[in-house]
């Protein structure tokens, strides 16, 4: 059993998806002078708070769809609260995004906030929303859940040449989803990029009677938080950007940099098994070869059996090679809870049962208990190619990079390879303006990057690319295997709350060891 499931789920939706799409995000492309179009208008209102949980309040902000036109169609955006627990003391709100892109905010704050440091809950008011086009903020949709099954379900590795072609065509799946989502939601595609997020965020901001913005953003929350600056930098406040995405990198630079970061972070997860006679896979002390002999039988036809891990009961569904990668993706982004529940999903698996292995595979994909799916991978390759546009490679350099990741990374290059980058032409575009373009940022006050050495998923290059994008801020280093790092050190969390709670930044060069 899991040790703590619901934890564990909540933990591990806020991940950054990048690696799921490799749609490629970010680069130095031309320079974009972007306006905060619609940002002078009076400030969108909250609904009224409601109840919607335990101490969780929720209520909804409307913006305008295109704030090219600000009386036309808007949109509600779905937000979500825990009050401070000492008002009396209260420095205003502290807003959170996550990351993704596509997480849900108000699904994934009530778990985070009762792990967060007392004294943060004590004075600040914690906030977060469902960015446009996830959750509850108008989501894309493009497959039912049965066809999502059947999609999370396909064996993600090439076996043959006519697979690379199929893989490369689309054809291995058995929907066409980007033709699905162009008809099911139209030009609404082309409006959830992060610049309209941040415009978004600044509404929000007005609407909870804050002058400047409180933020702490995960992942790709790192890249709505420097366009916000970089779009409103006299309305910064307080602004923690944790585990940035590499806005300086193509996207085969991104591609081969997560690839390298969650092969070695597979191998550190193994030596760190075999050092330890204690760990579940320790396998006589070569869970590296016991690995290779698992993934071996799964790409050989192997499935598994699972149980219901609330009820303790058989189920029809079966853990197969899809589950089995996508388990070791998803553990990998966390050393404290990751590693041990990776160890015990494989040393389950050899004995013949996937339960955990599929439990992993499913928070990863964003599949509830009940079956029903979020849509944050419905919605992830979307708000990419909103960010920013990229040419699907030609069918020669697709196979010419496959067959170097399965060279260079003999744990999980298969899988990585099988990506195919750049944005399907059929997408609506997004004017050039709203693209992200060179974001830099001047004249805001001091904000603090947070970044970790081993970071598979969004590697430390990228922290050290956004401090010399932002002028004045301050990197906070912290030294582990791991994706994102507030909350996993005392260290780090000793430096983060005296920054929210005193303004004082931790001195130049900090860094924290897990």
């Amino acid at each position: 059993m899991l040790d703590d499931d619901r934890y564990i789920a909540a933990m591990l939706r806020r991940l950054s998806a990048c690696f799921v799409a490799l749609a490629s995000v970010t680069s130095a492309i031309a320079v974009s002078t972007v306006t905060a179009a619609g940002a002078s208008q009076s400030p969108s209102a909250l609904t009224r708070w409601k109840s919607c949980g335990s101490r969780l309040q929720c209520a909804s902000l409307s913006v305008p769809v295109d704030y090219g036109q600000p009386t036309g169609d808007h949109v509600d955006i779905a937000v979500a609260r825990v009050r401070a627990t000492g008002p009396g003391r209260r420095l205003g709100s502290l807003v959170f995004n996550f990351g993704g892109p596509g997480d849900a905010g108000t699904t994934t704050l009530p778990a985070f906030a009762r792990d967060l440091p007392a004294a943060i809950r004590a004075r600040y008011d914690l906030v977060s929303f469902d960015p446009r086009g996830t959750g509850g903020s108008r989501p894309v949709e493009c497959v039912d859940d049965k066809t999502a099954d059947q999609l999370n379900a396909i064996d993600p590795t090439p076996n043959s040449d006519a697979d690379l072609r199929a893989f490369f065509d689309g054809t291995h799946e058995p929907v066409d989803v980007v033709a699905r989502c162009v008809a099911q939601n139209g030009a609404w595609l082309g409006q959830l990029g992060s610049r309209n997020v941040a415009r978004d965020l600044d509404q929000l901001r007005a609407a909870l009677g804050d002058e400047r913005l409180a933020y702490l953003g995960f992942s790709y929350g790192t890249v709505i938080g420097a366009v916000y600056a970089q779009m409103f930098p006299d309305r910064v406040g307080p602004m923690v950007l944790d585990s940035p995405v590499d806005l300086s990198a193509n996207a085969l630079d991104e591609l081969r940099a997560n690839s390298d970061g969650f092969e070695r972070a597979l191998n550190d997860f193994l030596a760190d098994c075999a050092a330890r006679r204690a760990c579940d896979f320790h396998s006589s002390g070569d869970p590296t070869k016991a690995l290779t002999a698992l993934e071996r039988r799964f790409e050989a036809g192997l499935t598994l059996p699972t149980t219901n891990l609330a009820t303790g009961k058989k189920t029809t569904r079966t853990a197969g090679v899809a589950a089995f990668y996508t388990a070791l993706i998803s553990a990998l982004y966390d050393k404290r809870y990751g590693w041990p529940q990776l160890a015990q999903a494989l040393a389950q698996a050899q004995l013949g049962d996937g339960t955990v292995l599929l439990a992993l595979a499913d928070s990863y994909n964003g599949r509830r208990d009940d079956g029903s799916y979020d849509n944050i991978n419905q919605v992830i390759d979307v708000i990419l190619c909103d960010d920013r546009v990229d040419a699907v490679p030609t069918f020669a350099d697709f196979v010419a990079e496959y067959r170097h990741d399965v060279v260079q990374y003999p744990l999980l290059g298969a899988y990585v390879g099988s990506t195919v980058l750049g944005c399907d032409p059929r997408l609506p575009r997004p004017p050039t303006s709203e693209t992200l373009g060179d974001v830099r940022v001047t004249g805001t006050a001091p904000v603090l990057i947070v970044g970790t050495t081993r970071d598979p998923a969004t590697p430390y290059a990228g922290a050290e690319d956004l401090a010399g994008r932002i002028t004045g801020s301050r990197l906070l280093t912290f030294e582990s295997t791991e994706h994102t790092a507030y909350t996993k050190s005392r260290c780090i969390d000793d430096a983060v709350d005296n920054y929210l709670l005193r303004g004082v930044l931790p001195p130049a060069g900090t860094r924290c060891r897990a």
